[in-house]
């Protein structure tokens, strides 16, 4: 199983296509970053708070996350090659190593995101006369991002299974949240906050705006999506191998 997982992670970040998968990581957080001008009016804001309004966005780094637990998946079947690796090492081993290399690269490339994105709140803040801190409401936001992140890659890889299509599940994953989720949020918060992409961004941000869940509820809700998922991916893949 830990070469098989280790096999998959460094496919997932092999080959020049890899340069697109960073991009999307970082895709979700500036969407949102820059989707509220109201996040770079920090007049009058404590560096705590304004430090913290910074950070939200990184909630929205599970949604990318599970763009890059499905890319080791959704990369395979565009370049034909799955039912070569499926004949090679066996659907339960593929599926397995998959859904948790997805996780592992996800969370690595994610608390790089962090790392760069704290710096470049540092580097904004200071210009604007104010300093990074770093409190309790910051460590929380990094702390249910990176549960987001993991339990966001797992939903990802299941949809990729079940898809099995590069463009559908980038689609879904990406395209529904942007338009559709987002669109809701505004609209219909009692509805949009049971969709995935905002369960999971709630594990970051609980209660965000009054409009999404807190995080009791956020996370069982985000683990029933992700059991669920990865249950069916799981079913509908052994049908086909059968």
């Amino acid at each position: 199983m830990k070469d098989t997982v280790r096999s998959e992670a460094l496919r997932s970040v092999s080959g020049s296509s890899i340069l697109a998968v960073y991009l999307v990581a970082v895709l979700m957080p500036v969407f949102v970053l820059f989707s509220d001008g109201s996040r770079f009016d920090l007049a009058g804001l404590a560096p705590a708070t304004a430090t913290a309004l910074l950070l939200e966005p990184l909630a929205w780094s599970a949604i990318s996350a599970a763009f890059v637990g499905a890319y080791g998946v959704t990369r395979e079947c565009y370049y034909g090659s799955m039912d070569r690796t499926l004949t090679g090492v066996g659907f339960a081993r593929a599926f397995s190593g998959k859904i948790v290399a997805g996780a592992v690269v996800a969370v690595a490339l994610s608390l790089c995101i962090f790392v760069v994105w704290t710096v470049g709140v540092s580097v904004f803040l200071a210009r604007n006369g104010s300093t990074l801190a770093l409190t309790g409401s910051a460590w929380r936001i990094y702390a249910g991002a990176l549960v987001g992140v993991v339990l966001g890659a797992f939903i990802g890889g299941a949809i990729g299974w079940i898809t099995r299509n590069y463009y559908v599940t980038a689609a879904i994953i990406l395209v529904l949240p942007m338009v559709v989720e987002f669109a809701l949020l505004r609209t219909a918060p009692e509805l949009a906050k049971f969709s995935p992409g905002l369960v999971l961004a709630a594990l970051g941000v609980p209660g965000y705006q009054d409009r999404l869940l807190e995080f009791g509820p956020a996370l069982c809700l985000a683990l029933a999506w992700a059991v669920v998922l990865v249950a069916a991916a799981w079913g509908m893949g052994r049908r086909k191998v059968a």
